[in-house]
């Protein structure tokens, strides 16, 4: 991830001039390049119906003029003239571009500022963040941090094939900036299941559980400082909660790479994180294993 380009969606708000410069503090420090990309809407989709013949090329260009412009001026007091030199503004979609880009780029990090819209908005119109992350083949962070200071770094991982690659990211990114790294695994409670015939034994289940998160996650953060956490409760809660009590500067969280309809009939504990966005939130994309039959 930290090793190949960093790429940025940015705009003029205040969310996306921080998000410019995370991302290119996390690119001096990774040593790689940052570049920062602004999606600019086409001419015809923000005028309405006319008789008047319109150059709608000319049009455009105006469009991508102004866009640089604004975002020139916007970046300028916050970013190096360098950083800023890096922009690129296109025509089309946020997140088509900037997938767009990740691919042209073989970039390994998308940085998103953290912007906050009504659940049925993200739902059925989307967000950018929500729709870059639902589709992006490497990790993204989406930044709600006023700078890239970071102190601690929290890591949710659970005991699926996601752990391994979540806990790596994590390790890499502290090592990034020489934080703090703690894995918090949460263990939910067994549903109550009224036809078995045999009563399941909670605290025996929490136990075992709690046995195979310590017996991996020791494995994969061997020869670091990290430390491991379980918790009992609601996943989401008691991730949130850890955020708060322990003062973590950025979340890891996996993500399974279900498909987009099962997240928008039943969401999933990171895109649930990701609503309410205890801190900045690091989400790393996992795929399945391949069947070996």
């Amino acid at each position: 991830m930290l090793h190949k380009c960093t790429v940025a969606g940015v705009d003029d708000s205040p969310e996306g001039v921080r998000s410019a410069k995370v991302a290119w503090a996390i690119a001096q420090a990774a040593g790689v390049e940052c570049c920062l990309v602004h999606a600019a809407r086409e001419y015809w989709a923000t005028s309405g119906g006319t008789d008047i013949p319109i150059d709608v090329g000319a049009m455009n260009q105006a469009v991508l003029q102004i866009a640089q412009e604004r975002l020139t001026e916007a970046l300028g007091p916050t970013i190096p003239p360098e950083a800023v030199s890096h922009l690129e503004v296109r025509l089309g979609r946020a997140a088509v571009l900037i997938r767009e880009v990740v691919t042209e780029r073989g970039a390994g990090l998308v940085v998103l500022g953290a912007k906050h819209h009504p659940a049925v908005t993200r739902w059925i119109g989307g967000s950018t963040v929500h729709n870059v992350v639902r589709t992006s083949k490497v990790p993204v962070l989406v930044s709600c941090m006023e700078d890239a200071h970071v102190r601690r770094v929290l890591a949710a991982v659970d005991v699926s094939y996601a752990a391994a690659t979540t806990v790596a990211e994590a390790i890499d990114f502290a090592g990034l900036w020489g934080a703090e790294l703690r894995i918090v695994h949460v263990v939910e409670p067994l549903p109550l299941i009224a036809a078995l015939p045999i009563a399941m034994d909670q605290e025996a289940y929490y136990r075992l559980s709690e046995e195979q998160f310590t017996g991996a996650v020791s494995r994969l953060t061997e020869g670091t400082d990290a430390s491991l956490v379980v918790r009992r409760g609601a996943a989401d809660q008691c991730v949130s909660e850890e955020v708060e009590q322990w003062n973590a500067d950025v979340l890891v969280v996996g993500s399974h790479g279900k498909g987009w309809v099962d997240r928008l009939l039943v969401g999933s504990t990171t895109e649930r994180l990701l609503n309410h966005l205890p801190t900045s939130t690091l989400v790393v994309p996992v795929s399945a294993p391949q069947d070996s039959r």
